[in-house]
């Protein structure tokens, strides 16, 4: 296996953006939420820009998940 060298930011930044997607992940679980709602609520909570970036954070991390195998 070979080793990967990640710096501080961008182990913060994966640790936050899986933060970001398991906690989408719970609050859309409920069939009853609307998914834009949640995606509203977790850019004011993370100070995200828009919600496009919220789709973004959620498949960069689907994406690391199945690379790992965990997904």
């Amino acid at each position: 296996m070979e080793t990967v060298f990640k710096t501080k930011f961008q182990q913060e930044r994966e640790q936050r953006e899986l933060a970001i997607y398991t906690e989408y992940q719970q609050l859309a679980a409920d069939p009853d939420k609307s998914k834009v709602a949640i995606a509203e609520y977790l850019c004011e909570k993370y100070h995200l820009a828009t919600i496009s970036t919220i789709y973004s954070i959620r498949k960069r991390v689907e994406g690391r998940l199945k690379r790992a195998g965990q997904l």
